[in-house]
């Protein structure tokens, strides 16, 4: 696994427009800090996860890696952590304080100069740097200059902020965690920014995104030969308006090509199927969730499902199942709580799945890293928080499924919370599905039929400590199972534990009937981090499972998994111990994986401890990006076992529009096999009609096509002869900017935004080439969904500053004063902005927008000074903006 990466030129241009506005001297400052860099060396693009706590501030935060050391933009960082620091990369300087005004701070590049709280040192060039526009400092000097350690994981693609003094932004993200827990509606409003929603009607059929894989492959042994060739095709639309997705896989060795459909919707608020208040459903080709102690999921088949759970919550009370596309030739690795879990390849669905995924009390973050057989690379991220009630006191939430699979068995789930208090909710269920052993007797000496049916009653009760839940499945044809579950933490552990009963002779799909059925089974599972001074976190997992069969028979198995991250290297041993009677087996597996800059290396040993001391299998694999968009890899992997070796050697390229690898592997058996692979993903720019083409997968996420331009009449709309604004920055969720600019043309294509999800999308100012423009609103809201790019009008307008002198009359006739309150009103008589008057009098309000304003000082500061205080002056804001200066007030002692 790899972060994103690539090459571009070490130092990029100076923001022009705004350095021409500087002094000569200063732009013989920016050219010495251009200059600072070493010539005609390129910089490695990192895109990290910058993680806070349990707070993601940003996952497309842009970082350099020059050899060993990571250099983080300054502006950037100082924005999302809310540090008071001001950066002016045109001047190369920066200047603020930290956590307190006493704690100043000043940078200047040109002398390799910084100063803190007064106190200067020196610093090497070749850690700081101007790229584009901000200044980029290396982690370890930014670690002393600040209170802050930055630790770096590549594996992850994650930059973790660990502040060595709280962070006022800390403070403020425990509030709204707290308030959350508390069930405080501010918390709601506090994460919604209050943004206008862009809502777009679904179309009757809309031009598809299209994700395509070419592949062809000749495998030799000696004596024969045979080629294959394949193509698949994922395509998202809208289509009978509704949210249509469509897959189709064909080769030469088939007769027919494979296809799935799928058309539905999602709606966060609720709005789907008139009084069902559904936010999601779907028909087609759907997959069934399956149901603990009852049924196995099923991925293929047909059917519908309909529900009103929120889009982000986990498919059941604690389990939670990860499903989606997954193109030919590509994996997925899943990492739970930053440790490596599961992993995946392609299948021949074009599908993955990671079924059945225990949640513990607190938060549960997923990971779900994908990798291209051309060097591709996307991560995903979800995250659950379990630990206190989803369901608020008479709130019902249903889950209702129809299927029916390949083979014609039907299944059929309905699913029910109900919350009865703020802590206790209630749950029931009734599900139907095939017997499995048609025309033979269960335990209990009935006939099967072709289908079974069962019901469940459960309750759970929240409290700060833990979560207890309850639940009782019967069967229509007899038996039933009790279980009893507490999910709790100690320390800096989850603990869960969970007892299962059976009686009556119970049967399901999980429990089959046998010569000698379950009878009760305990399960213990701990996962955490173990955090000692002075050595690595250690995040680990312990599952122990105990089955008490009907005889008195027991079987028992007990699975660890510990990770760490040393030295660059990503470590993760798994061991699992199993005894049946008196049978006894040890096997483990050990992964080693390390990426450094455009290299990464992997490793797995799989062994066994008992009955036999043995190594299985050994695979390592290599992979380095070379100039010009090249991947070399290779690989070797051994099975001790059988004796075969498989070496294995590729090389792939990314053209920008498509990407191309080759591969060739030899097996110890003799056998030679080649292969070619081409993937290309098509879309279309709306504005323009015309179809693009990209290297990596888009057809299952959102896009927008974002454009800025000067609004000179301030209506919103582009009219002819409205200047287009270019380099223009957008800020995603109130995190990090998006990599992507607005190009000439005022536009850019921001994708890779999560379906079902609401996207806030703002402007920054910051990247504004006019100090004077600004953004005519704060910002969008718009719900993504895959196939389609929104189009998105950004109006910039020109602001004004005011100034002038507040003076204070006396006897010996005026002089400027101090901390004067200026109050700019609008004519509903709302302030809309305020400054204090500096030790001569002399003020100044930016950014203030076209429209008729009031100027005063204010009232309540006048009558608490008894001062009197002249009249207010109106204001008149141009919409071409200007600076309106002199706009002077006096105040005079109120005679006693």
């Amino acid at each position: 696994m790899a972060c994103l990466c690539f090459a571009i030129p070490a130092i990029g241009k100076a923001n022009q427009s705004a350095a021409s506005a500087e002094s000569t001297n200063d732009r013989s400052v920016t050219q010495t800090v251009t200059a600072a860099a070493p010539k005609g060396r390129d910089l490695n693009v990192l895109i990290l996860r910058l993680q806070l706590d349990d707070s993601t501030l940003s996952d497309g935060f842009i970082a350099y890696q020059d050899g060993p050391q990571i250099l983080l933009p300054l502006s950037e960082l100082s924005r999302l952590l809310t540090l008071a620091i001001t950066v002016k990369p045109e001047s190369g300087s920066a200047s603020g304080f930290l956590l307190s005004q006493e704690r100043t701070f000043e940078l200047n590049i040109a002398h390799s100069l910084v100063s803190l709280s007064g106190q200067a040192s020196n610093f090497e060039k070749s850690e700081v740097r101007v790229i584009g526009d901000d200044i980029y400092v290396s982690n370890t000097l930014l670690s002393r200059w600040f209170p802050i350690d930055f630790v770096l994981d590549m594996s992850a693609s994650q930059l973790t902020v660990k502040p060595r003094e709280k962070l006022p932004l800390q403070e403020k993200l425990e509030r709204l965690r707290l308030a959350a827990r508390l069930g405080d509606a501010s918390a709601e409003r506090l994460a919604d920014p209050g943004y206008p929603h862009v809502l777009v009607p679904y179309k009757m059929i809309s031009r598809p995104f299209i994700d395509q894989t070419f592949g062809s492959n000749l495998r030799a042994v000696p004596g024969a030969h045979s080629i294959n060739s394949a193509y698949t095709a994922y395509l998202t639309a809208d289509f009978l308006g509704l949210e249509g997705a469509a897959f189709v896989s064909h080769s030469n060795t088939q007769t027919a090509p494979e296809w799935r459909i799928t058309l539905g919707r999602n709606d966060p608020d609720a709005g789907l199927l008139g009084p069902l208040k559904a936010r999601s459903f779907s028909l087609g080709n759907i997959a069934v969730p399956s149901v603990a102690n009852i049924m196995a999921g099923s991925s293929t088949g047909i059917g519908i499902s309909a529900s009103n759970r929120a889009l982000d919550q986990a498919t059941s009370f604690d389990r939670q199942r990860l499903r989606g596309d997954l193109p030919p030739g590509w994996d997925v690795t899943l990492y739970y709580n930053d440790a490596l879990l599961r992993f995946q390849g392609s299948r021949a669905d074009g599908l993955y799945s990671f079924d059945d995924l225990p949640l513990s009390f607190g938060r549960n973050e997923f990971q779900l890293v994908f990798n291209g057989p051309l060097g591709q690379m996307r991560t995903e991220r979800k995250s659950f928080l379990l630990d206190q009630s989803i369901v608020k006191p008479g709130e019902f939430l249903y889950s209702l499924t129809q299927h029916q699979s390949d083979n014609g068995a039907q299944r059929s789930v309905a699913q029910f919370d109900f919350g009865l208090t703020k802590a206790l909710i209630g749950s029931a269920g009734f599900i139907r599905t095939p017997r499995p052993n048609l025309g033979q007797t269960n335990l209990a000496g009935q006939t099967s039929n072709t289908e079974r049916s069962y019901s469940q009653l459960g309750l759970r009760n929240y409290s700060e400590i833990g979560i207890v839940s309850s639940q009782f499945s019967f069967a229509q044809d007899g038996g039933m199972l009790a279980e009893l579950g507490l999910k709790t933490r100690l320390g800096n552990y989850a603990v869960d534990l969970l007892h299962t009963q059976l009686q009556g002779g119970f049967e399901s799909e999980i429990f089959s009937a046998t010569d000698d059925p379950v009878k009760q089974q305990n399960e213990l599972r701990v996962v955490g981090t173990l955090a000692l001074d002075g050595l690595p976190r250690l995040p680990i997992a312990i599952n122990a499972l105990r089955v008490l069969q009907k005889s008195g028979a027991t079987r028992d198995s007990v699975s660890s998994r510990v990770s760490v991250l040393l030295a660059g290297n990503s470590i993760t041993n798994g061991l699992n111990w199993q005894r049946a009677g008196a049978t006894t087996s040890t096997f483990g597996n050990l992964q080693l994986s390390r990426r450094v800059a455009e290299m990464g290396l992997s490793s797995q040993l799989a062994y066994s401890l008992k009955p036999n001391a043995s190594f299985d299998s050994l695979a390592l694999s290599a992979d380095k990006n070379l100039n010009g968009g090249y991947r070399i890899n290779a690989g070797f992997i051994r099975g001790f076992s059988g004796g075969e070796t498989l070496l294995s050697s590729g090389v792939s390229k990314d053209f920008g529009s498509f990407a191309l690898a080759l591969s060739a592997s030899y097996s110890s058996r003799q056998t030679v096999a080649l292969g070619i692979q081409i993937f290309v993903a098509l879309g279309r720019e709306p504005r323009t009609g015309k179809w693009f083409a990209k290297p990596l997968p888009m057809a299952n996420m959102g896009a927008v096509s974002v454009r800025a331009f000067v609004d000179n009449n301030q209506n919103g709309i582009r009219d002819a002869n409205e200047e287009l604004v270019p380099n223009a920055g957008f800020i995603i969720n109130n995190g990090g900017r998006h990599p992507n600019r607005s190009a000439l043309d005022g536009t850019a294509f921001i994708g890779q935004l999560t379906p079902g999800s609401y996207a806030d999308i703002s402007l920054d100012p910051s990247t504004l080439e006019d100090p004077l423009w600004q953004p005519l609103s704060s910002g969008v809201r718009v719900l993504p969904r895959p196939g389609l790019v929104q189009m998105l009008e950004f109006p910039v307008i020109s602001s004004s500053e005011i100034d002038g002198t507040v003076f204070l009359l006396g006897k010996d006739g005026q002089r400027g004063i101090g901390d004067a309150l200026v109050e700019l009103v609008n004519p509903q008589g709302v302030v809309i902005s305020r400054t204090t008057s500096s030790f001569d009098g002399f003020y100044l309000i930016t950014k203030v927008m076209p429209g008729s304003y009031t100027l005063r000082i204010s009232p309540a500061q006048v009558n608490k000074l008894k001062l009197i205080a002249s009249q207010e002056r109106p204001i008149k804001v141009k919409p071409e903006g200007d600076f309106i200066s002199g706009q002077d007030l006096q105040l005079k002692l109120s005679q006693p």
